[in-house]
């Protein structure tokens, strides 16, 4: 539920005290990424609540997760304003009942088109890849790779085949089942790695890789979908990774995020 300054929350009218804490901090967090271009915002207090805005003070996490979170507040307007706060709410309480219905119900609408719009395109745009660069991102494609070639000479040229041909046929796949459970793994691994690519491709389209300037092809977008399927998983972390760091810079600057026409 959402924090406040007990100090100040006594400034507030009736209404305004009862409404506070009961609203979740996942509403707000939803609301200031949309209309303030948060990213990820932490302990976010209400310090106002009006029928014309409501303001959040939080803290935006910067680029570097080594330096503290920076303070920030945004005030985000109520359009249509809700009706005045019933004046007699101290003493009517059906009164204060039904302006804080209505403002429940407002800041719910607020953060369902919010979220309707955050789960289409996002606001943080990528325009880069990253190639891989750890050790266990390296041998995962080597390994896929190498599994692929062996099993496509194995069915090509068999105990002919060169170098190794005769121990395999001896040793590996001296029984019939050994190399069918040897395709089935593969089989399974291809099925996995193809949920993986189209995984990516949700995420990209997300980000608007898929509409950069430069194209698909030329573009980051193929380079991300090739490298998700001969890495798998790892490749979407790293792009995830990305995804966090463009919001936290952009967060940090203040700036509006980039939108594509």
């Amino acid at each position: 539920m959402a924090s406040s300054d007990p100090e100040a929350m006594l400034h507030h009218p009736l209404p305004v005290r009862n409404l506070i804490p009961q609203i979740p901090q996942t509403l707000l967090s939803t609301l200031l990424t949309h209309y303030a271009r948060a990213y990820t915002p932490k302990d976010i207090t209400v310090t106002s609540l009006t029928p014309q805005s409501i303001s959040l003070s939080y803290l935006q996490p910067v680029e570097d997760i080594v330096f503290k979170p920076v303070p920030r507040s945004a005030t985000i307007p109520f359009n249509p304003p809700l009706p005045p706060i019933p004046i007699e709410a101290h003493t009517n309480t059906d009164a204060a009942y039904k302006w804080e219905s209505e403002c429940a119900n407002r800041l719910k609408e607020m953060e369902a088109e919010a979220r309707k719009i955050l789960e289409g395109r996002s606001d943080i745009v990528v325009e880069r890849y990253l190639p891989p660069h750890t050790i266990a991102s390296f041998l995962t494609m080597f390994q896929f790779i190498g599994l692929t070639m062996f099993i496509y000479y194995w069915l090509r040229y068999g105990e002919d085949m060169p170098y190794i041909g005769g121990f395999v046929a001896r040793k590996i796949f001296n029984k019939e089942w050994k190399f069918n459970l040897t395709v089935f793994f593969h089989a399974a691994i291809l099925v996995k790695r193809w949920g993986d690519v189209l995984g990516m491709a949700k995420k990209l389209r997300k980000h608007q890789v898929d509409i950069n300037k430069r194209g698909r092809v030329r573009g980051p977008w193929v380079k991300w979908l090739i490298n998700a399927f001969f890495e798998g998983w790892r490749c979407e972390a790293r792009f995830d990774e990305e995804v966090a760091r463009v919001g936290r810079l952009t967060a940090e600057k203040g700036e509006e995020p980039k939108k594509r026409k």
